[in-house]
Order: structure tokens, then sequence, then C-alpha cells
């Protein structure tokens, strides 16, 4: 009962939230570390995008859903899968790429 309504709790707290949509989001001064605006960093986001496009579909979808933003629970629903099918397709998409990926490293 607990968890029921802590879980609650936070799901009224999330659809409550308000983002204010007149902020200039685009002309913030926030310092970018990310490296992705050098000619490597764009490269390696090249590779790793082909990576994530060349896994199977049937691993890429829930994966790609999940990186956009999904819940495991709204990918399940969408997709009309168990949820536990959903949690080990992403696991495994996450399996294949390390793999894929075992040479980029953050350094």
């Amino acid at each position: 009962m607990r968890n029921i309504f802590i879980n609650n709790y936070h799901k009224i707290v999330r659809t409550q939230t308000v983002v204010d949509q007149s902020v200039d989001l685009y002309n913030l001064d926030v310092i970018n570390d990310s490296g992705f605006d050098s000619p490597d960093g764009s490269y390696q986001i090249q590779e790793i995008n082909k990576a994530i496009n060349a896994l199977n579909t049937e691993l890429k979808v829930p994966f790609s859903m999940y990186l956009s933003g999904y819940k495991y629970n709204e990918i399940a629903d969408k997709l009309n899968v168990p949820l536990g099918t959903v949690k080990s397709r992403i696991f495994f998409a996450r399996q294949e790429l390390q793999k894929v990926l075992k040479d980029f490293h953050q350094g």
C-alpha cells in the first residue's frame, strides 16, 4: 500500500509539472562539455547512430522509443507486447551495442 501511494503521488506530481514554453532555450548560456561539437565527437555520434540503426527491428524499435523518453510500460502498450519483453529487448539491444561499440569510450 505504501508503494502504491508513493507511485500515485509521483504520477500526480509528473502530470502537474508545468514547463515554461516562453523560455528561449536556444540562447541559454550553457557550457558545452560534451565534445560533440568537435569533428571527433560528431564522428562518434554518427557511428553510434549507425550501430543503433543496424540493430534488428525487434530490438531497435523499443530501444529507440526508450531513448526518446518513453517509459517501459508506455512502450509495452504501444507495441502490444508484455512489459518483460520490452525490458529484455532493451537489455539485448544494449548488449549488442556494447559489442559493436566496444572501442568507443569517454576518456
